[in-house]
């Protein structure tokens, strides 16, 4: 199974924090984004999880529509609360032992940096990685029976629509 971590697309500074929209940069990104993610075969959700602020639900669905065409079937989406920017990531990870298909978490920082190493290295803070806006990390999940150190998931990719 893959876990897609995507920090939500440039938004516009305004209160209240949770209201806020993307950009046109921000809109942009995620377009450029899914048009790239349109040639990858391997890019094939079936569930998204989005956090409950307007720039999150804002990005994920600019993505669906770009990825559409692509698409091998539908994909589920829902909004979980746990995905706020403040919120303890910890419990996302019991939620995503249960998943078994490919999921798209799209949230914000500190919360997705944090659940990256949570599940890279089991631990919050030993495993850094720093996520811009709009940039979209792959993991898989290969979880050991006695991890002990070490986290469930694998890096695969990291990817900044920016590039293109």
């Amino acid at each position: 199974m893959k876990i897609y971590l995507l920090r939500h697309a440039h938004a516009l500074t305004s209160y209240p924090d949770a209201e806020r929209i993307l950009s046109d940069e921000g809109r942009r990104n995620v377009t450029n984004l899914g048009s790239f993610l349109c040639r990858k075969e391997s890019f094939q959700p079936k569930q998204v999880w989005t956090s409950p602020l307007v720039r999150a639900q804002e990005t994920a669905n600019i993505l669906h529509q770009s990825l559409q065409p692509a698409l091998n079937g539908p994909w589920t989406e829902n909004c979980n609360d746990l995905l706020e920017p403040e919120r303890d990531p910890f419990s996302l990870i019991e939620l995503l032992s249960e998943v078994r298909q490919d999921v798209l978490l799209v949230g914000h920082n500190p919360n997705l940096e944090i659940l990256f190493s949570l599940l890279v290295s089991g631990e919050r803070h030993r495993a850094r990685i720093y996520l811009k806006t709009c940039v979209l990390v792959c993991l898989e999940w290969l979880p050991w029976p006695d991890r002990q150190q070490s986290g469930s998931c694998v890096v695969r990719w990291v990817f900044d629509p920016r590039l293109l």
